[in-house]
């Protein structure tokens, strides 16, 4: 909708005049307006996704999408916040809701780093510290976001910080609008759990605070950039944040929300007064992780999901996390699922999105072992995930681990000839760092019980005790992936032959 002309111009309610059009998003696009009843400027959005012709296919997603404009009206009028845009009013106009907001005169952070490129990290703290009070705010009234990033965040020529945009953002007591298999929030600054598929959380909406702040004082986002959707999302499900080339207390505090596991990040609040206190001169005050694990989690797809895939997803040091290039293991099929509707994902400025489904990966290399990821996507337990890829294929191996080989490649090749079946024998198998990468023993066997079979092909020695080859498995509700993987062979204490990491090349 546009106005016809200055003489008939456009109100919407009555009341809202439409005088330019100034921005527009997948959902809705947002016109600079006039309340002529108290005579001030606010902002007005509409549902651009109401104005098509209705489709037998997309009557739901339609109305979806009107109530999800309404349910970010009621949510953003239980939040007055100086750090968060404040709802005015909602009216119907056209058979479909209008949003009257504040009206800022400002910039997207995403369009402030579009023209001047990486800021500096004084003002990337100061950003942090109003995001993340308004974010604290919200959290408070029982509401997360869900989709941070530059593009939600504005900038006034004051200062001031102002978050944005609630359309896909959830209160405790609301209803699940998302559809079965849509992921909500924008792949580049999606927290891992939320890329796997899990309910967004505080948690998840401090770690895309994180990924702002990152690309804000990198230039990238935490993860990359990618024009594949399906990549990206991977990507973040699964893959380590890349090292900062930026260091300084402000980029230790950045790395803290980038924490991959949820427990490990600050609060909102937290993350406030830490940027608050670097602000002023003083000390973060963040506590440092009571442990830093160095072993990576894989995630295993749930058994009746889909494809098995071997990923190592390694948790996070104290001040930012180790660049290593640990993947996460399996992605459970309910990613997959949600992969398939990438269209459902939002992209917005600075991301790209990425995310192949099951992907096997690990920190080290090491032959197919269940790898733990307490985040599962849809259906299996949110605590388990093997890590490696589930063996069907070669000779089945010994019962005994005894009776393995010394040869890197048979040793590799007998110990998914173990699997699905043997899982006692092959667990005896793995290393320490691999039954870690594997989320412990109930992770493995939970992960090797919805495999059918699996296969090594290609099998060859590529160094002292380095192995390649494509692990390819079927799971037992037919699908089958196949994926590149190091394994990297070594001696326990006992003298046996043991497989001590894996990852996905």
């Amino acid at each position: 909708m546009s106005p016809a002309s200055d003489d008939t111009p456009v109100r919407v309610g009555g009341r809202y005049r439409l005088d330019e059009r100034i921005g527009a998003g997948a959902m809705g696009a947002v016109w600079r307006a006039t309340d002529e009843l108290l005579n001030r400027t606010v902002a007005v959005k509409e549902l651009l996704a109401a104005t098509a012709p209705p489709t037998a296919a997309g009557i739901d997603a339609l109305e979806e999408s009107r109530q999800r404009i309404l349910r970010e009206g009621r949510i953003g009028a239980r939040l007055q916040h100086p750090h968060v845009i404040s709802m005015f009013d909602v009216v119907v106009h056209e058979d479909r809701p209008w949003l009257v907001m504040e009206y800022l005169p400002s910039r997207s952070l995403a369009a402030v780093l579009g023209e001047k490129g990486p800021l500096p990290p004084e003002e990337v703290a100061e950003i942090g510290r109003q995001v993340a009070d308004g974010l604290a705010a919200a959290h408070v009234a029982g509401v997360t976001h869900r989709d941070v990033k530059p593009g939600n965040v504005l900038i006034a020529d004051d200062g001031r910080v102002k978050l944005t945009d609630f359309g896909v953002s959830r209160a405790v007591d609301d209803v699940q609008l998302t559809r079965t298999g849509m992921i909500a929030g924008t792949p580049a600054f999606l927290s891992p759990e939320a890329a796997r598929g899990l309910t967004p959380t505080a948690a998840s909406d401090v770690f895309a605070l994180g990924a702002t702040l990152y690309a804000s004082i990198e230039g990238i986002p935490p993860f990359g950039l990618d024009d594949n959707a399906y990549a990206l999302l991977h990507k973040v499900a699964t893959e380590q944040v890349r090292p900062p080339k930026q260091d300084g207390p402000v980029v230790d505090v950045i790395m803290r929300l980038l924490s991959r596991e949820p427990e490990d990040r600050p609060s909102a609040a937290q993350a406030r007064d830490a940027f608050a206190a670097l602000s002023s001169g003083g000390d973060a005050g963040l506590a440092p992780l009571v442990s830093a694990p160095a072993s990576t989690a894989v995630v295993p797809p749930p058994a009746r999901s889909g494809p098995p895939t071997l990923s190592d997803v390694p948790s996070p040091p104290p001040a930012r996390p180790a660049p290593r290039r640990n993947r996460r293991m399996p992605l459970l099929l309910g990613v997959l699922a949600v992969l398939a509707l990438g269209a459902g994902v939002t992209v917005a400025i600075l991301t790209s999105s990425g995310g192949t489904p099951a992907a096997q990966q690990a920190p080290t290399s090491a032959p197919a072992a269940p790898t733990a990821g307490p985040q599962e996507t849809t259906p299996p337990p949110a605590t388990s995930a093997p890590t490696t890829a589930p063996p069907t294929p070669p000779a089945s191996a010994p019962t005994s681990a005894a009776a393995v080989p010394t040869d890197a490649v048979a040793f590799v090749q007998s110990y998914y000839g173990l699997l699905p079946g043997d899982t006692n024998s092959a667990w005896q198998l793995l290393g320490s760092e691999a039954q870690r990468q594997s989320n412990g023993r109930s992770g493995y066997d939970r992960f090797w019980a919805g495999v059918a079979s699996v296969t090594v092909q290609n099998a060859r020695q590529t160094g002292d005790n380095t192995v390649e080859g494509t692990v390819v498995f079927t799971r037992r509700d037919g699908s089958t992936s196949s994926e590149p993987y190091r394994f990297v062979v070594g001696t326990g204490s006992d003298g046996q032959t043991i497989m001590e990491s894996f990852s996905q090349l």
